[in-house]
């Protein structure tokens, strides 16, 4: 949300810079633009150079992938980041939004949140004023300065590959590598990007793996049973502590020369206690190191427990760990809200996936689901969404034969495969790995994930959107769906009643999100003239999809099977008029910066729709960027509106390019700390003309009654009335 807060993506610690040139500069009107191009990232700096000349990225003190040299008397930022100055290695000073600073002439080395990508500002012998007081940030030379503006792109790959037999106990020896890509033991990793992708995992006859992929000197490991589920279990924990997996009896946690027993019957539940457990600690403790910042979970944790965090700074990955397990876990429990949980069928063939889930930082789990049937919409589950609706309110399904032509084209057999319900997750995301259709969670696909990371650089930066209606009762959903932001460039094209081939055209042309509008039968997607089904399909281009029709969800995988990242599909017959409000919520949630999971999440809050939708593959699937870290949602009740104030709350949903760890400022009087972005609710008490500027602000989500609105749309006065 505009106003409401940012978030600081990572510690400026060394990490590997990408070895292709992924980000471009480019001198316009204003200034200087900046394009990460396989990210989607753009973002614009307004100077008064000259002229922008290559430059050389040494100076900056860690890895960047491009720089460039201007003359200007000042910088200008569209959006309000936090910005960090540093005079070596010491914070010099910060400047959070609503703030300003001023620092005589010295070196500095500016560390700028913009957006997913990390930019920095160097200068040498200049006073540097920084100004965050209106709707942009100013950095203030004073007079004409040579300054070095240099950027590294976030977008990362995996650290190389594990072969392994089909054995747990060959899978422990791989995911004893994922350690391997933290960029530092230090609390730090806590950051998302000091944790690189783990090493890829593929089966073959035996175990193989580079030396450089050796498990890190943490002496740390962890005792599980040589199970598959097991050793699922424990994935992400022994990712995120560089920890060796080792077969024995009874599941236990050794670091150093102490062990610890794991604190539940339940090992995936003990397993991902101790992941939040042993995360928050570290988020606690690195603000005694280069950030040294009022983190509000900070007070919280020291408020429950007697500890010494820098003391703990200092020391050893192992003997920090078991400092922290002699923590009790209630203390962390509350403190954080997790963001994804991923539930693996315990056997060899889901492996290869691993790497890809757990370069997330997810909950890890096997459970096994229940069988769910889904069939038409529950009418007590939307009855009050239709209190006001047309009573001959119709589904998105019609029989195969009742379309008003006769070619059907590309109809093998039903996909077929039975709808599960997973067991419910505390998380905003949840993902399904294994066979059947799951109810409420995600499918990933390890080509999803391995089309993600080798998304090809593009010199087009504009967000192509196809919009496809092929039902004239439906037109409503695709009106003004996208196209809302500043500083992001949208080329929307809207097709009406299309044939079987202009769909398959649709289809078929390079997007980078389809929205599609209309009737899905078992052998298709309705046409004009007959049903394509997508199974036939031999390619794909869009990025990313939504097929707003009844029980999509084979026709959506086939288009991931086909070459999509992921897409928002159904799992059952959904009203239309449901349909309508979830689609255009999904479509605008995607053009404000939520990934497949959030905007999934907040469309489906407040219409009981939840079950009946799901994604299939890469949940983490992102439209464009939002400018100020995670994208947020203000929740807001009604009756908590008094005279003269009201309460909110914030929650910060937290995308794949700005994993657990970051950390948000709200742009709100008496919040100068700090919180980590989580979708749990951080509350505030603010006076009315300020929440009447914050929504004037920008156009931002809301819940206001359990009901998505709009920023723009809404006032105090209106709500209160």
């Amino acid at each position: 949300m505009g106003a409401l807060g940012s978030d600081r993506p990572d510690s400026p610690r060394p990490a590997n810079a990408g070895a292709s040139v992924t980000v471009g500069f480019e001198a316009t009107d204003r200034g200087l633009r900046i394009d990460d191009r396989i990210e989607s990232v753009t973002y614009e700096i307004g100077l008064d150079a000259d002229s922008i000349e290559p430059a050389e990225t040494e100076p900056f003190r860690v890895p960047l992938t491009r720089a460039v040299d201007v003359t200007t008397s000042e910088l200008v930022f569209p959006t309000l980041p936090e910005v960090f100055a540093y005079r070596g290695d010491e914070v010099a000073f910060d400047v959070t939004p609503g703030g300003r600073a001023e620092a005589d002439a010295r070196t500095y080395e500016l560390d700028v949140s913009a957006v997913r990508l990390k930019l920095y500002v160097r200068v040498v012998d200049s006073p540097v004023t920084v100004d965050a007081r209106g709707d942009e940030t100013v950095v203030d030379f004073g007079a004409p300065t040579p300054v070095r503006i240099g950027v590294r792109s976030l977008h990362e790959h995996p650290a190389g590959t594990v072969t392994i037999d089909d054995t747990p106990r060959s899978l422990m020896r791989a995911v004893s590598t994922f350690g391997s890509a933290l960029k530092t033991t230090s609390p730090e990793r806590s950051f998302p990007t000091m944790r690189g992708h783990p090493p890829t995992i593929e089966r073959g006859e035996r175990f193989e793996a580079s030396d450089h992929l050796e498990p890190p000197e943490t002496d740390v490991r962890i005792e599980v049973p040589a199970r598959y589920d097991a050793v699922y279990a424990v994935s992400s924990l022994a990712y995120y502590l560089g920890a060796t997996v080792v077969p024995g009896s009874t599941p236990r946690l050794v670091a150093g020369d102490r062990a610890f027993d794991f604190p539940y019957d339940d090992l995936s539940r003990s397993a991902n206690a101790v992941l939040r457990h042993c995360f928050v600690l570290d988020c606690v403790v690195r603000t005694e190191g280069i950030y040294p910042i009022d983190l509000a979970e900070r007070a919280t944790v020291l408020d429950r427990v007697d500890l010494d965090p820098a003391t703990l700074y200092d020391r050893p990955l192992a003997d920090r760990t078991a400092a922290y397990l002699d923590v009790p876990l209630d203390v962390t429990e509350d403190v954080f809200a997790w963001h994804l949980t991923v539930d693996v069928e315990p056997s060899v063939e889901r492996a290869p996936l691993l790497s890809y889930l757990v370069n997330d930082l997810p909950f890890v789990r096997s459970p096994v689901p229940d069988a769910a049937a889904a069939d038409t919409p529950d009418p007590t589950a939307v009855s009050e969404f239709f209190r006001s609706a047309d009573t001959d309110a119709f589904v998105r399904s019609t029989r195969a034969d009742d379309v008003g032509g006769d070619e059907t084209a590309d109809r093998p057999a039903d996909a077929g495969g039975r709808v599960v319900s997973p067991v419910d997750a505390e998380t905003v995301g949840h993902a399904w790995v294994g066979d059947d259709y799951p109810r409420g969670a995600s499918k990933p696909t390890i080509e999803s994930y391995r089309r993600q990371l080798d998304r090809r650089v593009e010199e087009d930066t504009v967000i192509d959107v196809t919009v496809v209606c092929n039902d004239p009762e439906m037109r409503e959903e695709a009106a003004d769906l996208y196209g809302f932001r500043d500083m992001i460039d949208f080329d929307i094209e809207t097709c009406f009643d299309l044939s079987v081939a202009e769909t398959r055209v649709a289809l078929e042309t390079d997007t980078d999100f389809l929205h599609f509008i209309g009737h899905i039968t078992e052998d298709g997607i309705r046409c004009r003239d007959g049903v394509l089904d997508a199974r036939g399909l031999d390619a794909v281009g869009a990025d990313a999809f939504i097929l707003n029709g009844c029980r999509s969800y084979a026709q959506g995988m086939a288009l991931v099977e086909a070459g999509a990242l992921g897409g928002v599909v159904t799992l059952a017959d959904v009203y239309d008029h449901v349909a309508t409000t979830v689609g255009r919520s999904v479509a605008r949630l995607l053009d404000a910066g939520f990934d497949l999971y959030g905007a999934l999440h907040v469309a489906t809050e407040s219409v009981a729709a939840d079950s009946h939708y799901t994604i299939v593959g890469n949940g983490g699937v992102t439209l464009c960027q939002y400018p100020f870290g995670c994208p947020k949602v203000a929740v807001v009740n009604t009756d908590e509106i008094g005279s003269e104030t009201l309460t909110i709350s914030i929650r910060d949903y937290i995308t794949r390019d700005l994993g657990p760890g970051v950390f948000t400022t709200p742009f709100l009087p008496d919040s100068s700390a700090r919180h980590l972005s989580s979708p749990a609710d951080h509350y505030f008490e603010i006076p009315h003309e300020q929440f009447d500027e914050i929504l004037s602000s920008g156009r931002s989500p809301m819940l206001v009654d359990g009901k998505l609105r709009w920023s723009d749309e809404i006032d105090v006065s209106a709500l209160r009335d």
